[in-house]
């Protein structure tokens, strides 16, 4: 009904009175349990260490990927009745060695910082009425913010313990990278320096959906027996899924490489970084990237 009434609402009001309701609704959850999910959503550290003990494939959700479910665009990646469509059936999926992400918004959020409280506050108001088609009542899922926990939380202290377990999950591995071409991930620091072996399948970095079948294809031809990570947007969860099915294990890494970069720098917000495509402060034409060592490691292009 809230979803309804919004819809003839004037975008004015709405965002006059949203966050109002979004804070009423937040409220009625964790006081009285009024639209929370009958779901169970890891945290961070058991997220990565049932990953880690089991060696699990991964898929994070986010709220992307439930604008894309609702019918809208993103910034660099348009709207697509199929993309929707997969993306709303890999969530309802269930494999043993498969864990499916989801954003945990729907408890107290006073761990955020207030820009990310306020935003995940009104994602819980904006988006609930999809998540909750989208979740399976009584279903364990991941913690998608394994890869985003440092920026939005407040207490950062364990923030390096984090990226340590994240670490290990590749540590002596050969993978196999795939990500936009001008992402660039670990190039500049040392996060995937602990890999035995590491290449890169370089693919568009915006409506990447558009290219699948190609780059599906590519992915194809490597070796089962490599680690693929995947840092390709929306793109990213159906290409982790059909790879999984076929046998490969897969983790969806998203932005792991930016929050890593902010860890670094001890940043308190996002800042630029050379040679990196980063699409939420509007980065979007980097320079050129001319390290040999990078360059060495691409295996394939699809752009």
């Amino acid at each position: 009904m809230i979803d309804a009434v919004r819809k003839i609402t004037p975008l004015p009001l709405r965002q006059k009175i949203g966050p109002v309701i979004s804070y009423i609704l937040y409220l009625l959850r964790i006081y009285f349990g009024i639209g929370k999910p009958d779901v169970n959503i890891l945290t961070i550290t058991e997220t990565l260490d049932r990953v880690y003990k089991n060696d699990l494939s991964v898929i994070r959700y986010g709220d992307g990927e439930v604008t894309l479910i609702e019918g809208n665009d993103l910034l660099f990646q348009k709207y697509s009745s199929t993309l929707a469509k997969r993306l709303a059936d890999i969530f309802k999926s269930q494999h043993e060695k498969l864990l499916i992400c989801a954003t945990d918004i729907w408890g107290k959020l006073d761990d955020f910082e207030p820009y990310a409280r306020s935003f995940n506050m009104h994602q819980a108001y904006r988006m609930g009425p999809i998540w909750h088609r989208l979740f399976t009542p009584g279903r364990t899922y991941g913690e998608t913010n394994i890869t985003r926990h440092y920026l939005a939380y407040k207490n950062k202290m364990h923030a390096g313990d984090i990226f340590k377990m994240i670490l290990r999950l590749w540590e002596g591995k050969n993978v196999v990278l795939i990500e936009g071409e001008k992402s660039r991930l670990g190039v500049g620091n040392d996060l995937f320096q602990n890999t035995k072996t590491l290449e890169r399948v370089l693919c568009p970095a915006e409506n990447a959906f558009s290219s699948y079948d190609q780059i599906l294809a590519a992915a194809k031809r490597l070796d089962k027996d490599k680690l693929i990570l995947i840092s390709l947007g929306p793109t990213a969860k159906i290409l982790a899924y059909d790879l999984f099915i076929l046998g490969y294990r897969v983790l969806d890494i998203g932005h792991i490489d930016m929050e890593y970069e902010m860890f670094l720098r001890k940043s308190p917000k996002q800042v630029s970084v050379p040679y990196k495509y980063f699409n939420e402060i509007h980065e979007r034409s980097p320079e050129d990237c001319n390290d040999k060592d990078y360059l060495s490691q691409i295996i394939s292009r699809i752009v």
